[in-house]
Formats: structure tokens, C-alpha cells, sequence
């Protein structure tokens, strides 16, 4: 996926922006892919390899690199259109937002567990514009100054999960408009999604303890979401993702419950980046 999203974010109609990519210890292709693309656009392209630990690390070296006034975050997985730039900076000047999230379009509808991942993501920010409290990194505009002031992204896993709480904590406003969207690569197999949605019931718990909330208040409050999944799941899902959606959310449900548990005896469960 990475030539594509190379050829994407390189094409852009905005004249004055920088792409700087974090290779966060690959031992795969992806070097020899960077080193080509770089060498084709040195006055736009620059790559930085660092020790493997994360998104959160990784987005957070290229923060510190850059030198533009505002950070434009994707990920690898995705393709954007060539007025991606300059409409994310658009939209921010006309809505009255501290940070800006564009929407996601699937780059293919044809496989179930994709179907489940991006319906399931549609959840979180849905389908019109608005203010929200949470969105994925991978379309997300931020003033640089602000990115530092709310302290960057976290190591764990949930890196983007944790800056919009902090965003909000801080008085400050998130704003979705799917105007402008990238195109995502959702998972293809259910190991595969079942790793990404077990993340998040896991660490979303222990982000909210570490930070002084309450883990039994916010357990019953994923006790009162599933309870009401049934109905909910039918607004959010076609009838023949229904039944997978529930099942969904009652393991996810029951990882929190797990991972609650342990909490209480000392123990944490692993969740790899």
C-alpha cells in the first residue's frame, strides 16, 4: 500500500507543503521504497527511521521535524485525494475548530470483515458534519503549536483515542466534515480485526484509570452501550452485518470486563502496537 499512498500524497494541488514520513523500524520493503521516492523529491519528501514503538512515537518524531505551521496526519493505509491539502486547510479556516478531521471512504466493499471495520468506524464520526469527541489520525489537522501544548500522542496503541480526550479536556473543539475524504484500507480478515477492535476495549480502560477516572464507572458505562447494542447496531449496520456486529460487541465488552478485572489484582493485559 505504501507506493500508493506515496503517489497520492505527492501529488497534491497545494504548492507549499512538506511530507515527511516515519519508517518506525520496518524490516520489511519499506526502506528501499522511501530511499527510491526521496531520491525522486528531495525539495518535498523527507524520511525519518526510528526504533519501533508505536504510531504515537512515530507521528510524534515527524511532529518534531516539521516546519510548517500546521500537522497533517495519515497513515500508510490510505490514498488521498490530490486537493486533500488544500481542502483540510480550507475547511479548517471556515469552521470555527481548534482541529480538524476529514472523513474515510473504503477503498473496498467486496470482503465482510471490511464491510464490519467501516461501518463500525462510521460509528464514531458518522456521515455529516459536525463537532465530535473522537476521531482516527489518519485525516486529522492540527496547529503545530497546539499538537505540543496538549502534550503529543501517547505510546500505547490508542495514541489518537488519547489526543482527542486531552484536546477536549482542554476546552478545546474537534470538528469532522467529510467534505474531503481519504480512501482507507480497511482489515480483510477477522484475526486481523479482531486484534484492532480488542485494542481499544483494552486500552481505552486503562487510559481512562491512568488519568484518574474512575474504571468502575467507565466499565458501566460500556455495560449501558452494550446493553442497548441490539437497537443501536440497527441503526449503524446493514441486516446482514447484524448478528457479526453483536457478536462484536458483546467480545468487546467482555475484553473490558477482563481487562478490569485484572486491573483490580495489579495485572494488565499485552496489547502489541
Amino acid at each position: 500500500m505504501l507506493r500508493e499512498n506515496l503517489d497520492s500524497v505527492l501529488r497534491q494541488d497545494f504548492a507549499d507543503y512538506e511530507a515527511i514520513y516515519v519508517d518506525d523500524g520496518s524490516t520489511d520493503e519499506t526502506p528501499a521504497i522511501l530511499e527510491e521516492y526521496s531520491s525522486s523529491h528531495p525539495d518535498r519528501l523527507r524520511v525519518l527511521r526510528v526504533p519501533n514503538g508505536g504510531q504515537g512515537l512515530a507521528r510524534n518524531a515527524g511532529a518534531r521535524e516539521a516546519k510548517g505551521e500546521f500537522l497533517l496526519f495519515t497513515d500508510d493505509d490510505t490514498i488521498t485525494p490530490p486537493d486533500w491539502v488544500s481542502k483540510m486547510m480550507a475547511l479548517y479556516e471556515r469552521h470555527d475548530c481548534d482541529a480538524l478531521s476529514g472523513g474515510f471512504a473504503p477503498f473496498s466493499m467486496q470482503n465482510r470483515t471490511e464491510r464490519y471495520m467501516y461501518y463500525r468506524e462510521c460509528i464514531l464520526c458518522g456521515n455529516k458534519p459536525g463537532y465530535v469527541r473522537a476521531v482516527p489520525a489518519m485525516s486529522f489537522l492540527v496547529p503545530r503549536e497546539l499538537f505540543w501544548e496538549i502534550g503529543g500522542f501517547i505510546a500505547e496503541p490508542i495514541e489518537d483515542w488519547a489526543f482527542c480526550r486531552r484536546l477536549r479536556e482542554t476546552g478545546k473543539r474537534l470538528y469532522y466534515d467529510p467534505a474531503v475524504r481519504v480512501t482507507h484500507h480497511y482489515q480483510t480478515t477477522w484475526p486481523q480485526a479482531i486484534r484492532r477492535i480488542r485494542t481499544p476495549a483494552i486500552r481505552g480502560l486503562y487510559d481512562w484509570i491512568d488519568n484518574g477516572g474512575s474504571g468502575l464507572a467507565y466499565l458501566a458505562y460500556t455495560a449501558l452501550n452494550f446493553a442497548g447494542s441490539p437497537v443501536w447496531i440497527l441503526r449503524y449496520f446493514p441486516l446482514d452485518l447484524y448478528a457479526t456486529a453483536l457478536w462484536m460487541e458483546a467480545r468487546f465488552f467482555a475484553w473490558r470486563v477482563q481487562a478490569y478485572v485484572l486491573n483490580l489484582f495489579g495485572r494488565r493485559l499485552h496489547t502489541p502496537h
